[in-house]
């Protein structure tokens, strides 16, 4: 796990969240409220598709209009990480936040996180690893095209 996730307030403009995108080097930005709560997150591709599709400047957008109605998978720190790499692989999701028991966020997981803790042998040395060929599962889940002609 990544500690000390960057977050952005629910009234950042998608202007403001690209920009911490870009300065920090991210994909993605847990969306929190007053209370420091995870009400979303925000990814590139959110940001990319809703100034493709919305037709409106990224200054007028904010990320309460893109995480509204949208599920958020997150885990938590007593997860058992298999667990949490089948459920990124049924989701179809790279990163997730990881929260604490009030609901703040500790940190993020993605494959990066994964992939450091995977061996080449054919099986996991112990209960934090995974056999390569296991994760090579999880990438080819996460990665496949939600539509048919996005196969093409």
């Amino acid at each position: 796990m990544h500690k000390n996730a960057t977050c952005c307030d629910q009234d950042s403009t998608l202007d403001d969240l690209a920009r911490t995108m870009w300065e920090n080097d991210l994909g993605i930005v847990p969306i929190i409220d007053e209370r420091k709560q995870l009400k979303g997150v925000v990814t590139d591709r959110d940001i990319a598709m809703a100034a493709t599709l919305q037709h409106k400047p990224l200054w007028e957008m904010k990320a309460s209009d893109l995480i509204a109605n949208k599920q958020c998978h997150v885990c938590h720190p007593e997860d058992d990480i298999h667990d949490v790499l089948k459920m990124m692989s049924q989701s179809q999701v790279r990163r997730v936040p990881v929260l604490n028991g009030q609901g703040e966020v500790m940190g993020m997981i993605g494959m990066h996180d994964i992939v450091e803790h995977t061996t080449n042998s054919g099986k996991a040395r112990s209960e934090n690893q995974y056999a390569a060929s296991e994760l090579i599962e999880a990438l080819r889940q996460v990665s496949r095209p939600n539509l048919p002609s996005a196969s093409m």
